[in-house]
């Protein structure tokens, strides 16, 4: 039989182990004969119930427990009532479970006391956030722990400090709090404390705007609460609220409803998980969702006492209503009663609940809601210094409001540039490429009121200078190329191989469920990787018009850049030593003439009766308007907006007889015009497995530059591919191209063994300088944040590749062949990736099949 001391010895490093801790009281504690090992073994299988969500049964034991307790001695009874307290306040009888608490804290001194002062504060700090109450616990209880040898109680305190200093504003102190502990848990060997710590240091890095290195922490306590047989709330609670950060909406949805259903919750997990639903589905745009969810929550923590939690489901469920279309001037009462009681208690979603207030009060109109509203932005624009970049912004959005309402245009814009900035900032953050275009989405509204503004100003350059601002960002600073390590370089292998066992498994109509969720899970466990990569700090220059004019006389070129501001199309077209402004019209017109075109030339294609002409025509009218007037024969470089990327320039009438290429921004246009190839005259050509053609085209331009490297059949691998593009002058790439629209960074061309994914393009030392891709739909990009893209070819535009022409429709086999040898002869007597196309389309002239190829393929870059 146990001991006394080996039991409490169990209790004390529960967490060690916590489901062998419970096997071990059930079989030798709980029947024991003796009150004392019975009360513990019922008071550690309680606590493990308890943390699995069992809350009736974990009751039961606990009370259990003090029964037999109270025949031991005061101190047993004490620890044990302490233990039920916690458990109380958990499962949301939060009064009931303090009463507990200050009896056994009442009834105690010495050690024994400082282990109930311990459970007292996390309760009050972590549950009810009463840090200061919560603080003087923790110091009554280190002052006796610190001069005591039990090394598990005082890493225990020392974590909760960390978490009550964090709740004070303390940032400092909770760091060398938090680092005291986890080297104590980590001495100790105790798996899930050790978790604990690392999930604490990834929230203090969430707390001080360092995503990339809260990823990385959350996924290494995610491990360590999986190893040791849990599944934390909290963790989860943290990990959506980074995803939020970061823009990454569907991943926060994800991750709160796979928790939703993992076990069974306690009540005060199953409201915080709540809020945390509300918020990802407000990011997902699904407002009632948001809504039923924020109100569920409202209700729980109110009954649980728990003032700061309600207040965020309350901002959730405002937000939620505003943005389903509810009255304002029914929600405006509840959003002034909101604001005071975030004021009064230093909420720090303050700012945020301002500024839902802004929104809500600028569609009443009365004279006491202007006054609330102008009341509210002044309040939210003191936010401007505040330690993280996207609160910053925030404040200085809430000063470029103020501005706006009295024309102060130069104020306005210097407000909004400020916030910007700040946001550029936080971007730089990040080294990896998808959470640098989602969390442009921040950047929205300040770029909005950035631009209408400088419209409002009549001023062409100053529009042009706000149209770039905040496009593209993401795509101007190069993507920085390292290997992967070894763990992401696995799962891309296994996902390769992976995907060639789900191609062979639907040649053979064998069922593909079971691989196709492993091939997700790997793709998902590199995106989380490489999520924790660190940015350069580099931060994209704002365009200097000037220099941008120069280049366009030297090369006698027009930029036609293209600007959607409250539904409208506007053209600024710059050449010749100045800018214009012209209006084109409906932007939603204009989308749809591109769908149009789309589908005619898809029509062409497959040899159906198309009427090019005709959505050519179209598209010039709804696309340019009266732009090129003027411009004589000059090269045109078109800008759209990150929704008319994928245009088929070439088919519009104005544009077929002259050399014509696109470009994300006019910065990124600047950059490729000054790339120079890594190596002189390098010319490698790829040809993948399973096309129609062959890759016919490959053979027939190879004979006519015996020069090239080609691989084909086996010799066209990943690892083979990969170092012949490394650098290369001229890559021409004739494989399947596949397009993931739900994760475009895992687009791929597919080659002898398996996918050649966008990640693995990422890993170059130097990018191809030009390359040309002859698949279907190879260029297709997506829209993602605000005004930044995401796709094939514009990693390879990010990674500082000069220039990418893809197809953006199906394309017919045969006519390919003769389009592609037509670009390259133009390539190979010295002209640009524009001039080249035209030669192609010159070619093709006449013939509907051929002309709707080549006017599929564009240019992007130079």
């Amino acid at each position: 039989m146990m001991t006394r001391g080996e039991a409490e010895e169990l209790l004390r490093t529960l967490f060690a182990d916590p489901e062998a801790a419970r096997r071990r009281a059930l079989a030798e504690l709980v029947p024991a004969p003796d009150a004392a090992l019975a009360s513990i073994g019922h008071q550690v299988v309680g606590i493990v119930l308890r943390d699995t969500g069992e809350t009736d049964d974990a009751l039961a034991h606990l009370r259990r427990a003090l029964a037999l307790a109270r025949r031991v001695g005061r101190e047993r009874e004490a620890d044990v009532r302490a233990t039920l307290g916690g458990t109380l306040v958990y499962v949301g009888r939060s009064r009931e479970g303090l009463v507990q608490l200050d009896r056994a804290a009442a009834e105690l001194d010495g050690l024994p006391l400082a282990r109930v002062l311990v459970r007292r504060a996390r309760v009050l700090s972590f549950n009810l956030e009463r840090f200061e109450e919560g603080a003087e616990d923790l110091r009554r209880a280190l002052s006796i722990l610190d001069r005591s040898d039990d090394d598990v109680w005082r890493a225990r305190a020392l974590h909760l400090a960390g978490l009550t200093r964090t709740g004070l504003g303390d940032l400092d102190a909770a760091r060398r709090a938090f680092n005291e502990a986890l080297e104590i848990h980590s001495a100790l060997g105790l798996t899930f404390d050790v978790a604990a710590g690392v999930h604490s240091q990834g929230w203090l890095a969430f707390l001080t705007g360092d995503l990339p290195t809260a990823f990385e922490r959350y996924a290494e306590a995610s491990v360590g609460y999986g190893d040791a047989g849990f599944t934390n709330v909290d963790l989860v609670f943290d990990q959506c609220s980074a995803f939020l950060a970061a823009g990454l909406g569907a991943d926060a949805l994800d991750v709160v409803e796979r928790a939703l259903v993992a076990r069974p919750l306690l009540e005060g997990e199953q409201a915080d998980l709540l809020l945390a639903l509300s918020g990802a589905a407000l990011a997902a745009n699904d407002p009632e969702r948001a809504r039923s969810a924020a109100d569920d929550a409202r209700r729980l923590f109110r009954r649980q006492g728990r003032q700061q939690h309600w207040l965020r489901a309350e901002l959730f469920a405002i937000s939620a209503r505003s943005a389903a279309g509810s009255r304002p001037d029914r929600l405006l009462p509840r959003i002034r009663t909101l604001v005071a009681l975030a004021r009064e208690s230093g909420a720090p979603e303050l700012p945020q609940v301002l500024m839902v207030g802004v929104e809500v009060g600028s569609r009443v109109r009365s004279a006491r809601a202007r006054a609330w509203v102008d009341e509210w932005l002044e309040e939210a624009s003191s936010f401007r210094d505040s330690a993280m970049g996207t609160t910053r912004a925030l404040g200085w959005l809430a000063l470029a409001r103020r501005r706006a309402t009295v024309g102060e245009t130069a104020g306005v814009l210097s407000a909004c540039e400020r916030g910007l900035a700040a946001l550029d900032a936080h971007q730089a953050t990040f080294g990896s490429h998808e959470l640098r275009a989602l969390s442009a989405g921040h950047g929205a509204d300040l770029a909005e009121l950035g631009t209408r503004t400088a419209l409002g100003s009549g001023d062409a350059r100053r529009l042009l200078r706000w149209s770039e601002r905040w496009r593209a960002t993401a795509l101007t600073i190069p993507t920085a190329t390292s290997e992967h390590d070894a763990a992401t370089s696995a799962d891309l292998t296994a996902l390769r191989a992976q995907h060639s066992r789900l191609a062979e498994a639907r040649v053979h109509g064998m069922p593909t469920e079971r691989l196709q969720a492993r091939a997700t899970r790997l793709e998902q466990s590199v995106r989380q990787r490489l999520f924790h990569a660190h940015g350069s700090g580099q931060v994209a220059s704002a365009l200097d018009v000037g220099a941008l004019l120069d280049a366009l006389r030297e090369d006698d070129t027009v930029l036609v850049e293209l600007t959607e501001i409250d539904g409208v199309l506007h053209a600024l077209v710059a050449g010749r030593g100045r800018v214009r402004h012209r209006v084109v019209g409906d932007a939603a017109a204009a989308a749809t003439a591109v769908d149009f075109a789309l589908f005619t030339l898809r029509q062409a294609a497959r040899g159906r009766r198309a009427q090019l002409d005709v959505a050519g025509a179209r598209l010039e009218r709804s696309l340019l308007g009266a732009a090129l007037d003027g411009v004589g024969e000059s090269r045109v470089v078109v800008s759209g907006t990150a929704a008319l990327q994928g245009v088929p320039w070439g088919l519009l009438p104005s544009l077929a007889h002259r050399p014509v290429t696109s470009t994300p921004s006019a910065r990124l246009w600047l950059r490729a015009r000054a790339a120079v190839p890594a190596e002189d005259d390098r010319r490698v050509m790829l040809v993948g497995p399973g096309l129609g053609s062959g890759g016919a085209e490959v053979p027939a331009v190879a004979a006519e530059d015996p020069g090239a490297q080609v691989l084909d059949g086996d010799a066209a691998s990943v690892a083979a591919a990969l170092a012949a593009l490394d650098g290369a002058s001229l890559a021409h790439v004739a494989a399947h191209g596949h397009f993931r629209e739900d994760s475009p960074l895992f687009s791929s061309l597919t080659l002898a063994d398996g996918p050649l994914l966008v990640h693995d393009l990422q890993r170059l030392e130097r990018p191809p300088h030009r390359v040309v891709l002859s698949a279907c739909e190879s260029g297709v990009m997506a829209p993602v944040g605000d005004q930044e893209l995401l796709g094939l070819a514009a990693a390879l535009l990010s990674m500082g590749t000069a220039g990418v022409v893809s197809s953006l429709a199906e394309v017919d086999d045969a006519a390919t062949v003769e389009v592609m040898v037509a670009l390259h002869a133009r390539l190979r007597s010295g002209g640009g990736l524009g001039d080249a196309l035209l030669a192609a389309r010159t070619v093709a002239a006449g013939d509907p099949v051929l002309a709707a190829t080549a006017a599929s393929f564009t240019v992007l870059g130079t």
